[in-house]
C-alpha cells in the first residue's frame, strides 16, 4: 500500500513514495521553467507543472500501485487564474518572488488605516510576497484578463487549488487555511475570504475556493489513469507550514528554521493572533482552532554562499565554505553585512546594501568566506534574540532543516550563540513529510498531537557550547550595523 506525496515547489516538482512504515522508497523530481518577462516579472507555466506532476506520479505508481492516499505541499503565495468550466489557465501563474505589485504595496503602506486593516485580519503587511497586490496589478494592467474575469466564471487559486481542480476532473475547487492565509485576501480570525480585503485590492467577480483544514479529504483522482482506481487526496499545506508541522512545532515557543536560497523562521505563538511590527504573523495550522506563528523571511542564506562561490569565486564548491571557515580560528576582524536586498527583520531597513567591513592586509579568502557564513547565522540569531526578549518566548524546541544543515560549522554557530541545542531532522523533504502527517492525522482520526509522536522523524542533536570567539564576533557585527546602518537613518 504505502503513501505518495507531491511537493510542487518554486523550482520543481518532487514526488516521494513511502512504504507503510513511512520510510522513503524512492524520490522522483523534475524542474520546471522559470519564466522571466521583459519587465523582469516572474511566472510559471501551469500546464507544464501539471504535466510534470502526472509524469512523476505515473513513475511512482509503478512502485506503489495502490497508495492509501496522496498528500500535496506547494510553494506558497504563487497563484493561478483559470476557467471554471474547463480548468484552462487564462494566464501564467504569478510567482511569489515577482515584484509587479510593489507600487500597490507602497501605496497601501502609506495609508495607515488600510494597512492596519490588512494586518489585523491577516497578520501580514502589504508586501509583494503575497498574492493580493499582484492580482490587483494584473486586473488593472491587463485588459484581456479583466475582460475575461467580468464575462466568464474565472477561478482564483494558489498552486494546490489549480492542481487539485485539474486532478479531480473539475470537481474539487478547494484550498487549505495555510495557503489561503498567504494571499492578503483571507481573514485569519474567522477563516473566510474577506469582502473588505477583496475591496481594498479592487477584486470583483472572481470565484474563490472552499476553505478546508490541512488534515482533510480534498478530493479523489486516478491521476490521469496512473492508478486503476481513484486515490484520495488527503493532507494539503503550504510548504513552510508543512515543514513546521513535520518538525512537531506544536507548543508555544517551538521554532523551526528552514534554509535554502533564503531562509524562513517560524515560531509557535499559540491560538491568539499576535501582531508585531518586526515580523509577519502566519496561520501555522488549523486543528480545533487556528495556531499562529511569528514568521521571519530572509532572501539570502544559501544565496550568500552562492554569491561568494559564483560572483566572488572565493570557493569552488559550497562544501568549501565549511572547510575554509574551520581552517581559521576567526574571521580576523572581517564582517559582512548581508543586505543584498535590504536588512530584514528585526531591522527592516530596505535601503541598506551589503558591505564588507574590517578588511586588513592579513585577510585571505578563508576569512572572507568565514565572515560570509557567519553573517548568515548572525541575521538568524539577531531575530531569534529579538523574539526571546520582546515576546518573552523560550526557544526550547529549535529545529533547522533545508540545504544548509549539511554545514556543521554554520549550525553549530547558531546553537552556540542562541545557547540552545538544535534538532536536525534526518528526513530531507520535511515539507513533503509534513503534508503526509496532516494526511495521517485525518486518516487515523488523530485528535491529540501527542499521538503523532509515533510518526515523528528521527533527529540528530547539535549541542550548544560556550564559544567566546563567536560571541565576540557577533557582538561586533551588531555594533557595525548599529553604527553604520541604524544611526545613519534619516
Amino acid at each position: 500500500m504505502g503513501y505518495i506525496t507531491i511537493d510542487s515547489s518554486t523550482s520543481s516538482t518532487t514526488v516521494l513514495v513511502f512504504d507503510d512504515s513511512l520510510k522513503v522508497l524512492k524520490r522522483f523530481q523534475k524542474e520546471h521553467k522559470q519564466i522571466y518577462t521583459k519587465e523582469g516579472y516572474i511566472e510559471h507555466d501551469l500546464k507544464e507543472i501539471f504535466q510534470n506532476l502526472i509524469e512523476l506520479v505515473k513513475q511512482a505508481s509503478l512502485l506503489s500501485p495502490n497508495p492509501k492516499f496522496i498528500s500535496i505541499t506547494n510553494q506558497r503565495e504563487t497563484f493561478s487564474l483559470f476557467k471554471k468550466k474547463t480548468g484552462e489557465p487564462i494566464h501564467n501563474a504569478i510567482v511569489w518572488q515577482c515584484t509587479r505589485g510593489q507600487k500597490i504595496c507602497d501605496d497601501l503602506l502609506s495609508n495607515k488605516e488600510l494597512s492596519q486593516t490588512i494586518k489585523k485580519k491577516t497578520g501580514l503587511q502589504p508586501n509583494t510576497f503575497f498574492s493580493g497586490s499582484k492580482l490587483n496589478w494584473l486586473i488593472e494592467n491587463n485588459s484581456e484578463i479583466n475582460s475575461k474575469i467580468e464575462s466568464e466564471e474565472i477561478c482564483f487559486g494558489t498552486i494546490e487549488t489549480y492542481l487539485i481542480y485539474r486532478l479531480t476532473d473539475l470537481e474539487s475547487f478547494v484550498t487549505d487555511t495555510t495557503n489561503a492565509s498567504r494571499t492578503l485576501l483571507f481573514n485569519c480570525l474567522n477563516n473566510k475570504w474577506d469582502e473588505e480585503l477583496l475591496s481594498i485590492f479592487n477584486i470583483k467577480n472572481l470565484q474563490f475556493p472552499k476553505i478546508k483544514k490541512s488534515s482533510e479529504l480534498f478530493g479523489e483522482s486516478d491521476f490521469e489513469r496512473s492508478f486503476n482506481k481513484k486515490i484520495p487526496i488527503i493532507g494539503v499545506a503550504g510548504d513552510a507550514q508543512a515543514s513546521f508541522f513535520a518538525n512537531s512545532c506544536f507548543k508555544k515557543g517551538d521554532t523551526k528554521i528552514t534554509t535554502g536560497t533564503g531562509f524562513n523562521i517560524q515560531t509557535n505563538i499559540g491560538e491568539k493572533l499576535l501582531l508585531d511590527d518586526k515580523s509577519f504573523t502566519s496561520l501555522a495550522f488549523t486543528n480545533k482552532q487556528n495556531t499562529y506563528a511569528l514568521e521571519c523571511l530572509g532572501s539570502f542564506a544559501g544565496g550568500t554562499v552562492s554569491w561568494i562561490k559564483d560572483n566572488l569565486q572565493l570557493i569552488k564548491s559550497v562544501n568549501e565554505s565549511e572547510q575554509f571557515s574551520m581552517e581559521v580560528e576567526s574571521s580576523n576582524g572581517v564582517f559582512l553585512v548581508p543586505a543584498f536586498s535590504g536588512l530584514g527583520p528585526p531591522y527592516w531597513i530596505s535601503s541598506a546594501r551589503s558591505a564588507f567591513f574590517g578588511i586588513n592586509p592579513a585577510v585571505d579568502k578563508r576569512h572572507l568566506t568565514r565572515a560570509s557564513l557567519e553573517s548568515v547565522a548572525f541575521q538568524m540569531v539577531v531575530y531569534l534574540e529579538f523574539l526571546q526578549k520582546s515576546k518573552n518566548l523560550s526557544l526550547n524546541n529549535l529545529s533547522i532543516d533545508g540545504g544548509m544543515i549539511k554545514n556543521k560549522f554554520f549550525v553549530q554557530l547558531i546553537a552556540d550563540l542562541i545557547e540552545v541545542d538544535i534538532k536536525i531532522p534526518e528526513m530531507e523533504d520535511m515539507s513533503s513529510y509534513g503534508a503526509l502527517l496532516f494526511g495521517m492525522q485525518y486518516f487515523h482520526k488523530i485528535k491529540n498531537f501527542d499521538d503523532l509522536s509515533q510518526f515523528r522523524v528521527e533527529n540528530s542533536i547539535i549541542k550548544s557550547k560556550k564559544n567566546k570567539i563567536a560571541q565576540n564576533t557577533y557582538d561586533q557585527w551588531k555594533l557595525i550595523i548599529d553604527k553604520n546602518f541604524i544611526k545613519n537613518q534619516a
